[in-house]
């Protein structure tokens, strides 16, 4: 077993001295609070420390076998030792004052104390003495200087509280890392999961600031959004090193990226902003979620060998869905009232089985049943050995919307013929406030089993399985949009079965700089049977009246993956990480059209997909204050359409149309002079059609003449004619069109009396010009490419620190993006899409205000400004083509703060996006191809695409605030959340040019209100095993949508949850 420690975020510093140089207090374990306040003391006062002189750093009875897991950043060497102490659960004695102006090098990974005392000290003038025995070793810190002159000092001690355990080591670490790391990140422990959790899995980024989760409340799993980038592939979501990310289409309102997942199940959550080379972390171009499940630690107390914890949850505001039964295998004509007039049996929009009364706020009882959950698991802890088996369900009825504040989305539809407008503003007109929410209930069952076998003492191998089972509500955005009565509409549940495996390997020898290396093999196998489809629970044909399910969609998705990393200590102030990673990925469907080519259903996604990566960082500390990391890392993919070659197996070719261009037509008036020989022939027929009128007048030659000099003064020489022109709008032979050959917007129609069409349109562009058959290619598709990093950090003080980070990754086509399908289509012009290549920087300035404000635990404040650029992104344009355009720029400032003092304690989050802008000229001149009025720079992203629905709140802050109470036993707090309202106004406007163009297919952002919400807990321990936990969510009720939600799916309104929770 390899111990280690941490410096409970719970608990309060009590005041310690040292007298005459001796040990005062008794040799059991010490409470770490007294030994924190006084080492703060000694910080705040650096001159009333004293130390004891000790002749050389020579190691006493504490050099022995037992090893610990480190992971210190390079910090102010005061603080640096202390985080040794804690993570090795030791005593430490030292004077601050001698060590003022100095920093320690960064330690990582499992070694024995001296090891990881040795290597933090590397290069400094700094002695040390380990004495105490193996069973409780005491670190003594000399700095530089006249040992006479130290003996005047008092020793400082630091001591680990006993009931303070690995687990909260861990978190600690986590939630110092925010702040002690050179990259931005969130952080979140197994106490804040269990409390966050709400009606969906996420609810678990509640409170991150610029962190969202893609329509979370009409899809049972998360698709992560950080800093407005969402997707696959661009923020990798990995659960204990395992992926099983599934791209759900959802209509002309673009794909999920989804992970399923179970919060009970979760220990940990950390979220590093922007692509990141960091060890065993797959990270994309917006940055990574890391989750970590249930460890021993969680569970088991210091020196406790085996146990267990039971908690129990039960909320309110949920009621017990009522869910349809399938008319599968009956025949439609046999149901009355299935069809409405005019409606098809292939779209029965108002199939009245689906159709259900929502229950109203009466039924919303305080004391419900309909939402409850527990969690079991169980531990043991042996010398050579570690387990841990858990058991985690939840079952949620629908629950019920907010009541206040509902104005913003009751507004009736302003213009009939144009109903997406007022989508999400009227929704409250079906969705009633207080009423229940349809399509969100879920039910969720979990496994979890881990083990640790401790080879020796420097290695170990680790098991892990994890298998969940998930039903939960959805239902297909568009098909609630265009439905009469839409707040009415149950549809079953979806299922998804998920498992994974991992198996890994960690081996740090003692004393070898070389070797400390880290391996995990894992596999995922996700089966899902949801309803993304498109069709309808029940559906035939005029020519087959027998009912089917045409909504549901199955798909099987296999992952295997291998992450490799070894650090080196090449010199005592640079270590070299190097890492690699590989995953294989398989796509399937059972699904009717993947084996009938005659299907008149949406074809299912199916292929293969492989990456690699081999990654490098260097982290360098030249001189004191300053430290300088270096990376890179090299990747390649390849991808392959099985679902293609099956179809061309089978003789659907499935050719594609190519076409050189688009008609373009205009029609003008135009004046001419007319030649000398076409206006003499003008004359003479003017003359000869009044000959006859002279002769019947008997005009005398002279009277003729004076009629032809008045028609010859009379006819002129030059005629105006309607003309009508015909030519091609060419683009570039990839599919992509400019405006400087588009005849409409490039000038060719200026100084042209131009005539309108009934429209009023002097240029129409009206279908494609010059098409060929294609037959679609089976073939791999495969890149590859570089990209570095690079990250400087200067210590401003002991307390302050400031560092520029740049950072580049490359995010390949996906399974998705790879594969044939509805709604997004690989442009047919083009062999491949290429990557997205990100180019990312950030500055920062992180200040500790711990001696400032005089905090008993810490105070901590962080500002980081970021600049992000995506070249090449992949986005669907309004034909739901899926291209390379130009570049995507985000821009923000975000602030994260902390303060606690033992009793009173406060968190804050906020975060301003200064600029979301996406440019590309092709999307842009198709959006208004006749007017050319829509700008190749938008905000946001164009319609048609999936970038607009990802953009986030302009303003948003989350500020916990909180008091500990009867000696801890008592916590209290409350959280503020406020999202600045998103009205997209300039989109809008730019869409109109769409849907005059008869373009239905814009894929509009929902809108939302500016909202507050107030979020409560209170925690109570009633024994040390045993306590209890009181939260409120939305406590005041508002009607709202979640940012970035693609579905009209009203929000949670007020609820209570009731949380006990039994460690024995």
């Amino acid at each position: 077993m390899k111990p280690s420690n941490l410096n409970h975020p719970g608990g309060r510093m009590r005041h310690s001295m040292q007298s005459n140089g001796k040990d005062i207090h008794p040799p059991s374990r010490r409470p770490l609070g007294s030994a924190l306040l006084a080492m703060l003391v000694a910080l705040v006062f650096p001159g009333t420390g004293m130390l004891l002189p000790i002749p050389n750093a020579e190691a006493g009875q504490a050099s022995s076998s037992l090893r610990y897991d480190f992971d210190i950043p390079p910090l102010p060497l005061d603080r640096a030792l202390m985080q040794l102490a804690q993570q090795a659960n030791v005593e430490i004695y030292m004077n601050t004052a001698g060590l003022s102006g100095l920093s320690g090098n960064a330690v990582a990974g499992t070694l024995a104390l001296e090891e990881a005392l040795r290597r933090l000290l590397a290069g400094r003038d700094i002695q040390y003495h380990i004495s105490g025995g193996a069973e409780r070793p005491v670190i003594r810190i000399i700095p530089p200087g006249d040992a006479t002159e130290q003996e005047k000092l008092t020793l400082m001690p630091l001591a680990i509280e006993a009931g303070y355990t690995p687990a909260l080591h861990r978190h600690e670490a986590g939630h110092n890392a925010v702040y002690d790391s050179n990259y931005s990140s969130v952080y979140a422990d197994k106490r804040q999961i269990d409390r966050n959790k709400g009606s969906a899995p996420a609810d678990v980024f509640k409170g991150m600031p610029n962190i969202y989760s893609g329509d979370p409340r009409n899809s049972g799993a998360i698709d992560p959004n950080i800093r407005g980038i969402q997707g696959p592939g661009r923020v990798p979501l990995t659960i204990d090193g395992t992926e099983q990310a599934l791209t759900a289409y959802r209509g002309y309102n673009g794909a999920n990226n989804r992970s399923y997942i179970d919060p009970n199940l979760l220990s940990s959550i950390q979220v590093i902003k922007g692509p990141a080379i960091e060890r065993d972390i797959r990270s994309g171009v917006g940055g990574a979620v890391v989750m970590r499940t249930l460890e021993v630690d969680d569970i088991l107390g210091e020196g406790q060998a085996s146990g267990g914890e039971l908690r129990m949850e039960q909320s309110n505001n949920s009621v017990q869905a009522r869910l349809p039964k399938l008319l599968t295998g009956q025949n439609y004509q046999d149901i009355p009232g299935f069809l409405a007039p005019g409606e098809s049996p292939t779209a029965p929009w108002n199939d009245p089985s689906l159709r259900i009364t929502p229950r109203s706020s009466s039924h919303n009882k305080l004391l419900s049943s309909d939402d409850q959950a527990y969690r079991l698991a169980l531990a043991s802890r042996q010398e050579r050995f570690e387990l841990l088996g858990a058991y985690a369900y939840r079952e949620k009825g629908n629950h019920f919307a907010g009541k206040r504040k509902s104005g913003f989305y009751s507004q009736p539809a302003t213009d009939p013929d144009r109903p997406a407008d007022s989508y999400a503003t009227s929704m409250a007109l079906y969705w009633k406030p207080g009423e229940e929410v349809l399509n969100t209930s879920s039910k969720m069952e979990s496994w979890l089993l881990k083990g640790k076998l401790i080879i020796s003492d420097d290695q170990d191998i680790r098991l892990g399985i994890r298998d969940t089972y998930s039903l939960y509500g959805e239902i297909m955005p568009p098909l609630l949009e265009y439905a009469d009565n839409r707040g009415h509409v149950q549809w079953p549940l979806s299922r998804v079965d998920s498992q994974a495996y991992n198996l890994e390997y960690n081996l740090s020898p003692d004393g070898n700089p070389w070797l400390d290396l880290h391996a995990n093999l894992w596999m995922t196998h996700t089966r899902s049977d949801t309803y993304t489809r498109g069709g309808f629970p029940n559906a035939a044909t005029e020519n087959d009246p027998i009912l089917w399910n045409s909504a549901l969609s199955n798909s099987e998705n296999d992952r295997y993956g291998l992450t490799l990393s070894n650090r080196f200590t090449l010199h005592d102030n640079l270590d070299l990480i190097l890492g690699g990673s590989f995953q294989h990925e398989k796509l399937d469907s059972g699904d009717r059209a993947s084996r009938d080519s005659d299907s008149d259903l949406m074809p299912p996604r199916a292929g293969t997909r492989e990456e690699y990566e081999i990654n490098y960082n260097f982290k360098w500390r030249p001189v004191q204050p300053l430290t300088v990391e270096i990376g890179g890392r090299y990747s390649s993919y390849w991808a392959f359409d099985d679902y293609l070659q099956q179809q061309q197996k089978m003789g659907n070719l499935l050719s594609k149309s190519l076409f050189s261009g688009r008609q373009v037509s205009y029609t003008s008036r135009e004046t001419r002079t007319l030649s000398e020989q076409e206006w003499q022939g003008k004359l003479d027929s003017a003359i000869e059609s009044v000959r006859w009128f002279w002769d019947m007048l008997a005009f005398t030659e002279e009277q003729r003449q004076a009629a032809i000099e008045e028609i010859i003064s009379a006819l002129p020489r030059t005629e105006s004619e309607v003309v009508q022109y015909k030519d091609i709008w060419y683009h570039d032979g990839s599919g992509r069109y400019s405006r400087a050959n588009n005849p409409c917007v490039n000038g060719t129609l200026d100084g042209l009396e131009l005539i309108g069409d009934e429209k009023q349109q002097t240029c129409t562009i009206s279908g494609l010009a010059g098409e060929t058959l294609k037959p679609a290619k089976v073939r791999k598709q495969k890149d590859r490419g570089w990209t570095p990093a690079l990250s400087l950090a200067v210590d401003l003080s002991t307390d302050s620190r400031l560092y520029f980070r740049h950072s580049q990754a490359l995010r390949y086509p996906s399974m998705f993006e790879s594969t044939m399908g509805f709604s997004a289509y690989i442009n047919p012009y083009i062999d491949r899409l290429k990557p997205e290549h990100a180019y990312d920087y950030e500055i920062s300035y992180v200040h500790n205000l711990t001696h400032w404000l005089k905090a008993e635990k810490y105070a901590d404040i962080k500002v980081s400004y970021y600049h992000h650029i995506t070249k090449d992104l992949i986005e669907r344009d309004t034909s739901l083509v899926l291209n390379n355009i130009e570049k995507q720029t985000i821009r923000g400032i975000e602030f994260q703060g902390r303060y606690d003092n033992g009793g009173f304690f406060t968190d804050i989050g906020a975060a301003y996006t200064i600029e979301n802008e996406v440019c590309d000229e092709h999307s842009a001149i198709l959006a208004d191809p006749i007017g050319g009025s829509v700008p190749d720079c938008v905000d946001n992203g164009f319609p048609g695409g999936y970038l607009a629905t990802q953009s986030l709140p302009r303003y948003s802050i989350s500020w916990l605030l909180g008091r500990r109470f009867m000696n801890e036993r008592l916590e209290v707090g409350g959280k503020v959340s406020y999202y600045y309202k998103q009205e997209y106004e300039n989109f809008y406007t730019l869409s109109e040019s769409i849907v005059d163009q008869g373009n239905a297919f814009s894929n509009r952002p929902l809108q939302w209100a500016g909202m507050t919400l107030y979020d409560a807990y209170l925690d109570y321990k009633l024994s040390e095993r045993i306590s209890i936990e009181l939260t409120g969510t939305n406590l005041t009720n508002i009607y709202y949508i979640d940012p970035i939600s693609r579905s009209m799916v009203a929000a949670p309104g007020r609820t209570l949850k009731l949380g006990l929770t039994i460690n024995f």
